[in-house]
């Protein structure tokens, strides 16, 4: 059974990495109220690979979490900003394995990578480590927000080992949209006749590196060059926030699926799934505590010189008055 409270955050341990069939999941979990039937599908904040190693244990004596029996999903339950997706915003450096190692196989996929290239400027890219010797990049687009970007400010970078791909290099002082959350897309076309790529980038924005510097939570360093020159490979850290708003307090069956999609929450569309069971919410403290119970002025007392005649009192195992203030003595 889980336990979460209303008007919080909070954390839950969860056995769904156990039972998945994916590789690297997206989790989608479902609340249904025992009683009034209500539902509510989002994705939590999955801090399954994130174990809050402070920055100075440098001996390790705090271990990352990375037991594969366990996950730790993170949602906040509030009246307001209901966000369901916002978890899976996370702070990404992917290199892929033909640059660590120039003897493996290409995988064939899109890699994401972004860092903190100085106080002021940012960059993040997409590459492909699929290009074969004759194929080159015919263009890279980033949209932010449905904005196409200038293409003046993209860099055409060859990563090496046969991966190729394209960066956004932008002045977070001159452009201080990019600082909030937003939504960005990439576009990567493989020339003279290759594949084109595209899909939505869910990185985490430029104040939340700057504010979270989320490497730390997981004992990296701060990514110091692009893949191929800094060939460590980050685990996802997600920093987005996923809030959610429930009627009822009390009981609720719990499910989790899995999927490829980072924002479905659709369980038809997911593909199969890895844990249920029962989850109780505490509804929120009152906000003020005060006693409203009966007034001191309500409350009688007995009197020796003014015995209330319509009564009969006990005075004593022995002696009894009548209605009419006679004293009963059982011999």
């Amino acid at each position: 059974m889980l336990k979460i409270s209303a008007n919080t955050d909070n954390t839950i341990w969860v056995n769904a990495s156990r039972n998945k069939t994916l590789s690297s999941p997206t989790y989608l979990m479902s609340l249904q109220h025992k009683v009034s039937g209500e539902k509510k599908y989002f994705i939590p904040q999955n801090r399954t690979n994130v174990g809050w190693v402070p920055a100075s244990d440098t001996d390790n004596i705090y271990p990352v979490l990375n037991d594969p029996r366990v996950d730790l999903f993170k949602f906040g339950v509030y009246e307001s900003n209901e966000n369901l997706t916002g978890g899976t915003r996370a702070f990404t450096y992917k290199v892929s394995p033909t640059l660590i190692n120039p003897n493996a196989s290409p995988t064939n996929e899109i890699y994401i990578y972004q860092n903190i290239r100085n106080s002021t400027d940012g960059e993040f890219g997409v590459y492909f480590d699929g290009f074969l010797p004759y194929q080159y990049v015919l263009y890279v687009k980033f949209w932010f927000n449905d904005v196409e970007l200038d293409s003046g400010d993209i860099l055409i970078r060859d990563y090496g080992n046969g991966n190729k791909g394209g960066a956004y290099m932008f002045d977070a002082s001159t452009n201080p949209e990019y600082r909030e959350v937003g939504k960005w897309r990439y576009e990567l076309r493989i020339g003279p006749f290759g594949a084109t790529f595209e899909g939505e980038m869910y990185i985490a924005s430029w104040n939340e590196l700057i504010d979270e510097e989320p490497w730390l939570s997981i004992n990296y360093p701060q990514p110091g060059s692009i893949p191929g020159g800094d060939n460590t490979n980050y685990p996802l850290v997600y920093v987005g926030t996923t809030n959610i708003s429930l009627e009822n307090s009390g009981w609720y069956y719990y499910r989790i699926y899995e999927q490829t999609s980072r924002t479905n929450l659709n369980p038809l569309f997911t593909t199969d799934v890895v844990d249920e069971g029962t989850l109780y919410l505490y509804p929120p403290p009152p906000d003020e505590v005060s006693y409203e119970g009966y007034s001191t002025g309500d409350i009688v007392i007995y009197d020796d010189d003014n015995v209330s005649t319509n009564h009969i009192l006990q005075e004593n195992d022995y002696h009894l008055l009548t209605e009419n203030n006679e004293l009963l003595t059982q011999e």
